[in-house]
């Protein structure tokens, strides 16, 4: 791996800390407690190791809500939603890759939604990653699995959806 190629990983898993840290909620650890806040289940985020998939509704109004990752692969992956800003669309996350999985640098019209720290197991299966969105716009879930000794990082554009103040309009 050449150095810049090193370098810029090593920035972006900094920057993407240090955005976490600055929200000031602590890191995620499943339990097998569910969270005490209301939330409205969107669907299933199912992972096969090539593609992910979402189920459920596209169009949702401000508020809490919740996503079960379903990993069924052997990589290690975490769930990201994130609002697109700058007019960018769905279709210009895709345009960044040649094929799902590649790695790209983090975009700056990607802003991270709020995730109050409430991910935990489901019975059935499934971790639950519970989310606030507030501004209306366009959002992407997004999977990423980090750099390994025997695999480099990858991320996967899952699905968009869209909040609105009415999602029947």
């Amino acid at each position: 791996m050449n150095r810049q190629k090193l370098f810029q990983q090593v920035m972006w898993a900094i920057l993407i800390t240090l955005l976490l840290v600055g929200c000031g909620a602590p890191a995620a650890t499943p339990t097998s407690e569910p969270s005490p806040e209301p939330v409205v289940e969107v669907g299933d985020v199912i992972f096969d190791g090539t593609e992910c998939t979402v189920s459920g509704s596209t169009e949702l109004p401000p508020g809490r809500y919740s996503f079960v990752l379903k990993d069924l692969s052997e990589e290690d992956v975490h769930l990201f939603v994130s609002r697109l800003t700058d007019g960018k669309t769905f279709q210009d996350l895709l345009d960044l890759q040649s094929e799902p999985g590649e790695y790209v640098p983090e975009q700056d019209w990607l802003n991270h939604a709020v995730e109050p720290g409430s991910a935990w197991n489901k019975p059935d299966g499934g971790e639950v990653h519970t989310y606030i969105f507030i501004e209306e716009g366009e959002y992407a879930v997004s999977l990423w699995s980090w750099e390994t000794e025997t695999t480099p990082m990858k991320i996967w554009f899952c699905a968009p959806f869209w909040v609105k103040e009415d999602p029947s309009e």
